[in-house]
């Protein structure tokens, strides 16, 4: 039997691994339940440690709290066993309904550098500052290092950035920032039809305008071309690495929040809560 120890223990290991799950808890039972007051964790590839009665309601919340964590969103659901008494029953025989709470706790978000000089190392310590967990490629051995990245997860580092850029795994959730020295092309080229939840690139717009048209007229699909934010960040007339830091992750944090970046004073005057 699986206690409540062993859940908590098992939510702090995820936690501390930035890995996304969810908790499911009974708050409210009446009548005929297979339990009145149990909990749950839900892990991102919908196993599951502990459990709140067996059965189809417990797979119903199972399912339920993996469209929370795809949503990012907590709910409160109420689940009426009987299927002769509602048309929104899950097909149990019991009588009982049950309500539960389920609270998702969100994946690290993740960070992926390439480019380890000024503006990727303030931009290293401004994300592990909001919470990310930050990786870092570049070729060159006197940059990307613990000395300058001892916030890094992981650090990315060989002869020649392509052979760096091969060495790092391709991942739906994490952003990627390309501000390298020379080789944001090179960058851009291996990395722009990879899945990533967000990729940016910093340049001028004559460059960013020139090296589209090329891929473009290379045969790149628009949809792909259109996923990257080139030039990177929001408009905040910002100059230092230490600026361009914080115009690249609050972009960065607006795309994942599908915020608008607007002035919060702004939307206030036009009603928006």
């Amino acid at each position: 039997m699986v206690d409540d120890a062993c859940i908590f223990a098992e939510a702090a290991r995820l936690a501390r691994s930035g890995m996304r799950f969810a908790m499911a808890g009974i708050v409210d039972a009446s009548g005929s339940t297979p339990r009145s007051r149990a909990r749950m964790l839900v892990r991102g590839d919908a196993s599951a440690l502990g459990t709140i009665g067996g059965g189809i309601v417990e797979s119903k919340v199972i399912d339920d709290a993996m469209a929370c964590m795809r949503l990012n969103k907590c709910r409160l659901i109420r689940y009426d066993l009987d299927s002769l008494a509602r048309k929104d029953s899950v097909g149990m025989l019991c009588g009982g309904s049950m309500e539960v709470f389920i609270d998702v706790v969100p994946a690290r978000r993740k960070l992926v550098i390439v480019g380890a000089g000024h503006v990727g190392q303030a931009l290293a310590k401004l994300a592990d500052f909001a919470g990310f967990g930050v990786s870092v490629v570049d070729e060159r051995k006197d940059m990307a290092k613990a000395e300058l990245f001892p916030m890094a997860e992981s650090i990315y580092c060989d002869e020649s950035l392509s052979v760096a850029l091969d060495k790092l795994p391709a991942d739906a959730e994490a952003s990627v920032v390309i501000a390298t020295h020379a080789d944001d092309e090179r960058a851009l080229r291996a990395l722009i039809a990879k899945p990533w939840s967000y990729i940016g690139m910093m340049g001028s717009r004559r460059k960013v305008k020139a090296l589209m048209d090329t891929l473009r007229g290379e045969g790149v699909p628009q949809d792909i071309l259109s996923r990257v934010r080139a030039p990177i960040g929001l408009d905040i007339e910002a100059e230092t690495p230490e600026e361009i830091a914080i115009s690249i992750i609050a972009e960065i944090l607006a795309d994942a929040n599908k915020a608008s970046g607007d002035h919060l004073a702004q939307k206030t005057l036009l009603g928006d809560k």
